[in-house]
């Protein structure tokens, strides 16, 4: 399963940087999201789910998610299932006047071991590259 983590620092406050990343708007500053629609619950507390399109290389796919961890200006949490199996958590630490915004997923490559083999070959440097430009476009948004 491969291990992605991507970190930041932003020039805001905790609460300001969570209310933008939130996860209900992170088709409009991640590079890899194009559309995120509350399916169930209140998109503001754990066991909210969604469903997410997302596009980390050729093809848009749909992940059915589950969020399991919603504090805000702390952090969220969510499982995702579909084309490809996993979790994702991000946390947002005051420092230095501003936030430290740490990305981390955890997921499990489509198609066996000769997806597990596309991972470790190309297809997590792909992932990481999106969540790494990703929290840079956020950065930039919120500190301009």
């Amino acid at each position: 399963m491969p291990r992605l983590k991507a970190a930041i620092d932003i020039e805001a406050t905790r609460e300001h940087v969570f209310a933008a990343a939130d996860p209900s708007k992170m088709s409009g500053w991640t590079t890899h999201i194009k559309e995120i629609v509350i399916t169930a619950g209140d998109g503001k507390s754990a066991g909210t789910m969604d469903t997410t399109i997302i596009k980390v290389g050729p093809r848009r796919n749909r992940l059915q998610s589950t969020w399991i961890e919603y504090n805000p200006g702390e952090a969220f949490a969510r499982t995702f299932t579909g084309y490809f199996e996993g979790q994702e958590r991000m946390t947002f630490v005051a420092s230095d006047g501003g936030t430290h915004v740490q990305w981390d997923v955890n997921y499990t490559p489509p198609f066996g071991i000769l997806g597990r083999f596309g991972a470790w070959f190309m297809m997590a440097r792909i992932f990481q590259n999106e969540l790494e430009a990703s929290l840079d476009r956020l950065k930039s948004e919120l500190e301009t």
